[in-house]
């Protein structure tokens, strides 16, 4: 199993050492993510108010005090350190969302590469209901979700596997049919070996390696959809004490006219996040797929 998982590690690392190589964009998007990593992980311990990045501290005589070298980001409504309060809901961000698509891979993953083998009502089932949780609204799904499995934070990263493995699956499901009719797949088939042994050993190593490019690319549209469920809903949110992006956003829209940094700052963070990931698996799928090479450009 070691060796399994190293041999995907050093396929995803070699797609992304050469794309390093050749592409300036890839590099930006690249530095901006380890950008965020770093900050994620280090900035409850580098916040310069952590009781107040966490919630638990206000201090209103120092309510919208604009940007400075006290306060660097300046502080919201309740005279918290808007700096403070982004670096918390920073690595509580970047967790949820590798949370969230790690596990959607791995179910979608194994979920289609098995369909792929299976007996043909099980291929339909799994097929359909694929399509089906894919063609409705993920938002609108994920909420309504979140508030059924009780309407806690830990509900909404549930709800947001639920609409996202599907995603994984199909990917899985196409290419497993691709590799089912060759001859390492259907001599071990022939003989009767296990399904787990044969989508182990030899369908899931050939095509993880690409689904790990995509679900990096994903992790920015996992930031925006939980950011969004939290801003228009307030699903799994306690308390406007906690720090969160959507949150952070939602309730500096009042003031974005006089306290403009308030908006700005979280704003910024998320967008950052959405593109640098997204960005990331957009160059590199592109390097590798040429017919689209420089499709985006085309955009602007």
């Amino acid at each position: 199993m070691i060796s399994y998982v190293s041999s995907v590690l050093q396929e995803a690392f070699s797609m992304a050492r050469k794309t390093w190589r050749r592409r300036y964009l890839f590099r930006v998007a690249t530095l901006l993510i380890f950008a965020l990593a770093f900050l994620a992980i280090l900035g409850p311990y580098i916040a310069p108010y952590p009781r107040q990045g966490m919630g638990i501290e206000i201090d209103r005589a120092r309510a919208f005090k604009p940007p400075s070298l006290e306060h660097f980001l300046g502080t919201d409504s309740l005279g918290r350190d808007v700096l403070s309060r982004i670096l918390f809901a920073l690595n509580r961000a970047l967790a949820s969302c590798v949370f969230v698509v790690v596990l959607s891979l791995v179910i979608g993953l194994f979920l289609g590469s098995f369909a792929a083998i299976s007996s043909k009502p099980v291929e339909a089932i799994v097929s359909y209901l694929t399509e089906l949780l894919l063609a409705l609204p993920s938002v609108l799904l994920s909420a309504l979700l979140a508030i059924l499995f009780g309407g806690t934070y830990e509900a909404v990263l549930i709800a947001l596997i639920v609409t996202w493995f599907p995603w994984y699956a199909r990917i899985a499901y196409v290419q497993a049919r691709g590799l089912r009719e060759l001859d390492f797949v259907k001599i071990p088939m022939y003989y009767g070996l296990s399904k787990w042994y044969i989508v182990t050993k030899h369908i899931a190593p050939n095509i993880v390696a690409p689904m790990i490019i995509e679900a990096l690319s994903d992790i920015g549209s996992v930031a925006l959809e939980i950011s969004a469920i939290t801003f228009l809903f307030g699903i799994g949110i306690k308390s406007i004490e906690e720090p969160d992006l959507g949150v952070m956003i939602a309730y500096s829209l009042r003031d974005v006219t006089t306290a403009p940094w308030t908006f700005l700052a979280p704003a910024s963070i998320l967008a950052l996040i959405a593109i640098s990931f997204t960005l990331f698996g957009e160059v590199i799928y592109e390097e590798y797929h040429p017919v689209l090479r420089k499709r985006w450009w085309l955009w602007f």
